[in-house]
C-alpha cells in the first residue's frame, strides 16, 4: 500500500481548530502550533501506515471499519481508509469526565 490521499472531514477540522484556539488562549501560541503540528504529523504517518491504529468499536459499523490512534495525551484521531484515501473523521478527547 502506497501513500493514501488525505481527506479531513469538517467535524475533525473544526475540533482541531477549537483545540488550537484553546491552547492559544490558555497556554500560548507555541503550544497551539505544537498541537496542530502533532495532528498533521500523525495524519501523515497514518497515510503511510493506516493499520497502526486500533479498531474503534464506537464508530465502526458492519459497513465501515473505523480506527483510532493516540495523537496527543488527551486526544485520539478517528479515521477510516480505502485503497486510495485516508478519511480523518473526528478528533476525540480521551479525558475522563469528572463527576
Amino acid at each position: 500500500m502506497g501513500t493514501l490521499n488525505i481527506v479531513v472531514r469538517k467535524r475533525a477540522l473544526s475540533t482541531i481548530q477549537k483545540v488550537a484556539e484553546w491552547y492559544m488562549c490558555e497556554v500560548n501560541n507555541t503550544a497551539a502550533q505544537h498541537f496542530v503540528d502533532d495532528v498533521y504529523n500523525v495524519i501523515s504517518t497514518l497515510s503511510h501506515s493506516p493499520f497502526i491504529g486500533l479498531l474503534d468499536e464506537q464508530y465502526s459499523t458492519s459497513k465501515n471499519k473505523y480506527y483510532s490512534f493516540l495523537l496527543h495525551p488527551k486526544y485520539r484521531i478517528v479515521y477510516r481508509f480505502t485503497k486510495s484515501t485516508l478519511y480523518i473523521v473526528a478528533i476525540r478527547a480521551t479525558m475522563m469526565k469528572q463527576h
